[in-house]
């Protein structure tokens, strides 16, 4: 009790996510995020060489938080991986150590705003609502994190451009920096009503809606209730026919 905490992540998507923020909990079969606590460290630190440890899948998989980052809050970010991108698949020190500093920044920033997601923090679950919904319906077993991430981003910019917030073209470069980083944009072989059943008890309110985190625009998150069922199954449809 009250022991500090120093968080030491080699993984990219600790360094640049899950180690920041205080967040502890398991993935339970029937949802994520369903039983958990806060408790923060008191400090984290990244050591950038121990990344070339990783299998390529793992080290991809990070980058799909980096990503998300980008999406939600910084244009310029952004802007650095669709052009240094080969440089990070490779860990180019002196840009990596850039890109995962200021990914990292716009995560410590966002929560210490908001500690217990009772605000702003929500929009760090930015493609998690579809993301939490692939991997309990797969058992935790046969994605990734990042990798079930990037396809939920996808079906976010799906959902926000189909309901008039986001233009095609961002949707577009979404999908073309993903794949750039050899991240999935769809899947198949999923059952969509266990992706449905775990997206619906993942994080809802009171009123048991789905809380989406949309876009509109590059670094201009929404939080939307309600999106209509239809148009989140039209979606989800849609990427497992990728």
């Amino acid at each position: 009790r009250g022991l500090p905490l120093v968080q030491i992540p080699t993984s990219l998507v600790g360094m640049v996510d899950s180690a920041i923020g205080g967040k502890v909990g398991i993935n339970h079969p029937e949802g994520k995020n369903l039983i958990g606590a806060f408790y923060q460290p008191r400090l984290v630190l990244a050591d950038i060489q121990t990344l070339t440890t990783l299998l390529r899948r793992e080290l991809v998989s990070g980058w799909a938080e980096v990503i998300k980052h980008a999406m939600i809050r910084d244009p310029h970010l952004l802007k650095l991986l669709e052009e240094r991108s080969q440089g990070l698949l490779k860990l180019e020190e002196q840009v990596t150590t850039e890109v995962v500093a200021r990914s990292a920044a716009i995560k410590a920033r966002v929560v210490s705003e908001d500690e217990k997601e009772l605000g702003i923090r929500i929009i760090l679950n930015y493609g998690h609502t579809i993301a939490h919904g692939l991997e309990a319906a797969t058992s935790y077993e046969r994605f990734l994190h990042g990798e079930a991430v990037a396809i939920g981003m996808m079906g976010a910019a799906m959902i926000s451009q189909r309901l008039g917030l986001l233009s095609e073209e961002v949707v577009q470069r979404q999908q073309a920096l993903l794949r750039r980083f050899d991240l999935p944009t769809g899947c198949s072989d999923v059952d969509i009503e266990r992706i449905l059943r775990a997206m619906e008890l993942d994080k809802k309110t009171g009123e048991e809606r789905v809380h989406w985190v949309l876009l509109a625009g590059v670094g201009q998150p929404v939080i939307r209730d309600d999106v209509p069922r239809e148009v989140a199954v039209s979606v989800i449809r849609e990427l497992l026919q990728s």
